[in-house]
């Protein structure tokens, strides 16, 4: 039995809805207008998908309720990415997307993958304490690389 409940992960999403629209709000600048009020508007989705969800507690099994809780998650993750993937290609601020990327895409994808593989862990599925190495390995060299194109360039320029 795992002690997160599916409903975690909806929760989880809210989160990442409510930090877009504020995060949004901050750089109003590099975004639409109208976009935080999307943001909240899906979290107050969220907020309702886990208030009806109530009622079907005792209908639906823990993978049920997991995988539509999952759903949500996923969601929202899409657009924290889609919004990354907007700063990077359609305004052209690739430093601000770099930011964006290791501050915060990256920590909330890792925060996310570690509830899920937590959660996960009854089934047979990912390992996840080599997969956190890896990824903070990964994470700790291209930091350096991506906010300091001097060390890019002279790398290259000693090939």
């Amino acid at each position: 039995m795992s002690y997160i409940l599916p409903e975690f992960f909806a929760f989880l999403g809210v989160d990442v809805f409510i930090a877009m629209s504020l995060l949004t709000c901050l750089l109003e600048d590099h975004f639409p207008k109208n976009l935080p009020y999307i943001f909240q508007a899906a979290a107050i989705g969220g907020y309702v998908h886990i208030l009806i969800s109530k009622e079907f507690l005792g209908l639906f099994g823990d993978t049920m309720r997991f995988w539509y809780c999952f759903l949500y998650l996923a969601v929202a993750l899409a657009n924290l990415i889609a919004a990354n993937v907007y700063l990077a290609v359609a305004k052209q601020r690739w430093t601000l997307a770099k930011i964006f990327s290791g501050a915060i895409v990256l920590p909330t994808l890792l925060i996310s993958a570690f509830f899920v593989s937590n959660y996960m862990s009854q089934f047979a599925g990912l390992y996840l304490p080599l997969t956190m190495l890896f990824s903070a390995v990964a994470l700790g060299i291209s930091i350096p690389l991506l906010l300091s194109p001097e060390i890019k360039r002279k790398y290259w320029k000693r090939r």
